[in-house]
C-alpha cells in the first residue's frame, strides 16, 4: 500500500485556521442559545460563588469526558498504540500519534464524543438538575465540537478519495491511498 501525503491540518498552529473555527464556535454557541428560547426550559440561575464553582467544574468535567471517549475510540481502532492526552494552547487534547484510521474510524473518533455527550444531556434533562445550567454546559460543548466537526466536514468533503487518517499532537495528516483496498 502506497500513501501520499495530500493535507496536514495543523489545528494549533494556523492562526487563519484558528480564527475561522472559532467564529465558527460562537456562530453554533449563539444558535442553540437563540434556539433555547423556543424550549420549554424552565429554571432559574443564582449567580453564587458555589453555583459559578459548580458549573466551571461540570464543564471541565465534560471537557475531560470528551477527551477520553475520543482516546477509547483511538484504541477501539488501534489496540496495540498508546493514546496520548495533554494540554497545549489553552486546551485539552486526547492524540494517537503514528497510528493511521480510514475515513469511517477517524468519523467516529471525532464526532461520538459530540454524540455520545449530546445523549447524555438529554438523559440528564429527565431529571431534577438546573435545565438553564445544563442546557448551558450543552451549548458550550457542541461548539466546542467545531474542531471536531471540521475533521469531519475535510475527510467527507471529498468522498472519491480513499484516504488514511493520522491523529498528531496538533492536528490530522491525511493520506491517499494507491492500493484502494486498504481504506475507505
Amino acid at each position: 500500500m502506497d500513501l501520499k501525503l495530500i493535507e496536514e491540518i495543523n489545528i494549533l498552529v494556523n492562526r487563519k485556521l484558528i480564527v475561522w473555527l472559532n467564529v465558527w464556535a460562537v456562530v453554533i454557541f449563539l444558535v442553540l442559545l437563540a434556539g433555547s428560547l423556543f424550549l420549554p426550559i424552565e429554571g432559574t440561575v443564582a449567580f453564587t460563588l458555589v453555583n459559578l464553582l459548580l458549573f466551571f467544574i461540570s464543564l471541565m468535567v465534560i471537557i475531560m469526558l470528551h477527551e477520553w471517549i475520543h482516546g477509547i475510540f483511538f484504541k477501539m481502532f488501534a489496540p496495540k498504540s498508546k493514546v496520548k492526552y495533554g494540554f497545549k494552547s489553552g486546551m485539552l487534547y486526547a492524540a494517537n500519534p503514528g497510528a493511521k484510521y480510514n475515513k469511517k474510524q477517524f468519523t467516529l473518533i471525532a464526532i461520538m464524543p459530540f454524540v455520545l455527550i449530546t445523549l447524555l444531556t438529554c438523559v440528564l434533562f429527565s431529571f431534577p438538575v438546573n435545565k438553564i445550567a445544563l442546557y448551558l454546559l450543552f451549548a458550550i460543548h457542541t461548539s466546542g465540537c467545531v474542531g471536531d466537526f471540521y475533521y469531519c466536514y475535510k475527510l467527507w468533503k471529498n468522498r472519491k478519495r480513499s484516504v488514511l487518517i493520522e491523529d498528531t499532537t496538533v492536528g490530522i495528516s491525511i493520506f491517499e491511498v494507491s492500493n484502494e483496498n486498504n481504506a475507505t
